[in-house]
């Protein structure tokens, strides 16, 4: 008798545990068989809401985001252990090298992706994913110089290179966004040094430039504070992320780029589908709505960073489509260099160099 009841109970709790899951699917499977929710971790202040809700709209997928302030947060909670809880992640190209070193990574389905060929060439198979198998750049930054033209004028100088920034009649008139490995980058490009070089004594030497024109260096400060210093006026050049750069020039008609005989920096933030999703064909589909030109224009005109969507130019606001910092012109294009990969003993001689190089200040 006991064993009947057992067995009762038994086929009671598979039969619910069988009607439940199959109500699970039945609520979380679209008309077309998709899955209803896919998770999105991303950097915040990054994605429009309305093209979620669009994406939603068009094929049933509620795409659910998660934010974080850096990469280095982003990557410690993948390792720490995803277990689905996200499908797509937007890493900077020198994390890539890292989450494949970890086995992070989905292999993409280019019959999915058809969008991908909207992308200018000279942004597919870079050096971050030489195959292109893991990655589809999503939007970009360039590391720039920024001059105030009308001060420059007033202080008689021309700012074309590195050499021009020793001038004694720059003292106090140059800023820099406080970023250790951006600011070594410098100094290594002033020295005739690679700009990526994870050498420790060409570290030194971009050190010891950096300390050769402390007397013209108003400040090492926040990002979004260089943008509004020179929104102000207050400063004859600076070296800016050009998403504040772009806003800036947009506010104060007497900045423009300078140093043009230099090379200047990109990072790509990327879109990739995270090792062992539930959700790959949806993930993709994502990405691939993401490279439409309309919603690619969409973006850029919210958030004014590095297009790589050629289709998308011709439907980009004047003022972006004919901004170096968001269609990176051919010459801009010759002069960039990438940091592909994360060394920790380079990014702690940096940080090093650069906390001698304030406190000498």
């Amino acid at each position: 008798m006991k064993k009947r009841i057992i067995a009762l109970v038994l086929a009671a709790v598979m039969a619910a545990a069988f009607l439940t899951a199959c109500g699970k699917t039945a609520e979380k499977t679209t008309d077309s068989g998709y899955a209803k929710e896919i998770y999105l971790y991303n950097w915040s202040e990054y994605m429009l809401p309305e093209v979620l809700d669009a994406f939603e709209a068009e094929y049933g997928i509620k795409v659910i985001e998660t934010t974080f302030e850096s990469n280095d947060e982003m990557l410690a909670k993948l390792l720490a252990g995803n277990n689905g809880e996200f499908d797509i992640a937007v890493p900077s190209n020198f994390f890539i090298e890292a989450m494949l070193a970890n086995d992070l990574l989905e292999e993409l389905d280019f019959s999915v992706l058809t969008n991908y060929e909207n992308l200018d060439d000279a942004y597919k198979n870079m050096a971050y994913d030489p195959e292109g198998k893991y990655t589809v750049p999503y939007m970009g930054t360039v590391a720039c110089w920024v001059g105030n033209t009308a001060k420059l004028a007033e202080l008689g100088v021309e700012v074309n290179n590195y050499d021009d920034l020793k001038n004694p009649a720059l003292a106090g008139n140059v800023l820099f966004s406080d970023d250790s490995q951006g600011n070594i980058c410098c100094g290594l490009s002033a020295m005739d040094l690679d700009p990526t070089s994870t050498d420790l004594n060409d570290i030194q030497a971009a050190k010891e430039y950096l300390l050769s024109i402390n007397s013209n260096v108003k400040a090492y400060s926040l990002p979004a504070d260089v943008r509004d210093a020179m929104i102000k006026g207050e400063a004859a050049a600076a070296y800016m992320y050009s998403g504040n750069a772009m806003q800036a020039m947009l506010e104060n008609d007497d900045l423009a780029i300078i140093m043009n005989e230099e090379q200047v920096s990109l990072s790509v933030d990327t879109m990739v589908v995270l090792k062992g999703t539930q959700h790959k064909t949806e993930a993709q589909l994502f990405l691939n709505f993401l490279l439409r030109p309309e919603i690619s224009a969409q973006l850029t005109r919210e958030f004014p960073y590095v297009n790589f969507n050629k289709a998308a130019y011709s439907q980009l606001d004047k003022d972006l489509a004919e901004s170096p910092l968001c269609v990176l012109t051919p010459d801009m294009q010759s002069r960039i260099y990438m940091l592909t990969t994360f060394d920790g003993e380079a990014i702690s001689a940096e940080v090093d160099a650069m906390t001698e190089v304030k406190a000498a200040r």
